[in-house]
């Protein structure tokens, strides 16, 4: 994964002229948001919460900046992402097999699951194309925009538990997690990942059941979900079915094609080779401006700007800076509430106006850095062919009252 201490920094011309059309992005946000608010929803009790709808089938639903700025994401306003249709699973009739490089091969009810040691963990989940849409140029898949993430408190058996009772081989190296959502075609590969033993034996991966304490519901997961805190998306299988473990990593689609990045810097719009491309493991830093929201009149009288901001591998932010000016100048932004290892964290600042500043747009910016160092980038994040792992400091417009 590449660190963002080692990509250098533009100069402010040189920015503007890397960034291109992103520098248009912030009032093509606003429309992209406006005309999917008026013609994207479907029926659905997502309608009357504001998502919006990037995929009807499979369901994929954003989430737009003025519901994120919680603590916690209420479920109603959680992005969902889904790669096909959601199945229909009742609780009393789901099991969980576990098979493979383990002694005694079972199957879980989750009755089983509840009866042991319960664990909870707040965690952000963000789909690993969050921002996918920024890119240019231009790359396949969901165009998410600034939304598809969100941060609950997940509750469930810890996978190590589950692991350990049924007692592993020497050979064990990996654990595979596929759910039971069924692609629409034959030809369509079903969805799975694995994710190292080491991992799966962290003691805040779990097998959740509950989200944000309430039973897990179905678009995000129902009856159980994996949670691999700190991680991408796409390792947190949902409507999990099947654990297998096993010496060598999942040879299927979504791990040996899908969900890869480049090993290495790549010119933007090249073709990679797949012996170039590894798999993706820990969230980068980022924040989020949640207010003001895009193309918001703000007065004379004063701007609050609030946020969020987390980073990956259970490394919490450190500190948050914020500009008015397009990144001319930073000034340091006030984190609120705990630091919290795999939580997204609250933040802060109050602009005033200067006397004889001139009303007109501002072009406001986010940047957090972690406790590891690691510091979001004011250039245009690395294109990858897949658009992952968005995470350039986030630019809001609005106008200031003259």
């Amino acid at each position: 994964m590449l660190d963002d201490k080692s990509r250098p920094l533009l100069n402010r011309r040189a920015f503007l002229q890397g960034l291109g059309a992103l520098t248009v992005l912030p009032a093509a946000i606003a429309l992209s948001e406006r005309a999917a608010g008026a013609a994207s929803r479907p029926s659905g009790p997502w309608v009357k919460q504001g998502l919006l709808v990037r995929s009807r089938r499979p369901l994929d639903l954003e989430t737009p900046m003025g519901l994120l700025g919680d603590d916690l994401t209420p479920i109603p306003h959680f992005f969902v992402r889904t790669h096909h249709d959601e199945p229909q699973i009742t609780a009393s009739h789901w099991r969980l097999a576990l098979e493979g490089l383990v002694r005694r091969p079972r199957s879980w009810t989750l009755a089983d699951l509840r009866q042991l040691p319960a664990h909870e963990v707040t965690a952000v989940l963000q789909c690993s194309g969050n921002g996918r849409a920024f890119y240019r140029p231009r790359v396949p898949g969901v165009p998410w925009e600034r939304g598809a993430v969100g941060n609950a408190r997940w509750r469930g058996a810890r996978l190590r538990d589950v692991l350990e009772a049924c007692g592993l081989e020497a050979e064990a190296a990996h654990v595979v997690l596929q759910g039971a959502d069924q692609p629409v075609l034959p030809s369509t590969p079903r969805f799975g990942r694995s994710i190292p033993l080491a991992k799966a034996l962290h003691p805040d991966t779990l097998l959740a059941y509950e989200m944000n304490g309430e039973p897990l519901p179905v678009l995000h997961g129902h009856p159980v979900r994996a949670v691999v805190p700190g991680w991408v998306g796409d390792d947190w299988v949902k409507w999990l079915t099947t654990l297998r473990v096993q010496a060598d990593p999942f040879d299927g689609f979504f791990y040996q094609t899908a969900y890869r990045y480049p090993r290495q810097p790549v010119s933007p719009g090249s073709a990679v080779k797949p012996e170039d491309m590894g798999p993706m493991d820990e969230l980068v830093v980022k924040s989020l401006i949640t207010g003001p929201l895009q193309g918001a009149r703000v007065p004379r009288a004063g701007l609050p700007i609030r946020g969020v901001a987390w980073s990956g591998g259970g490394i919490p932010v450190t500190r948050v800076e914020v500009s008015v000016d397009d990144g001319l100048h930073w000034a340091d932004a006030t984190l609120l509430g705990e630091a919290q290892p795999y939580a997204w964290r609250r933040w802060a600042f109050d602009w005033m106006p200067a006397a004889g500043q001139p009303g007109g747009l501002l072009r406001l910016r986010a940047r957090a850095t972690d406790a590891r160092g690691r510091v979001q980038p004011t250039e245009p994040s690395p294109w990858n062919p897949s658009g992952y792992q968005w995470n350039t400091a986030d630019t809001v417009e609005v106008t200031l009252d003259a």
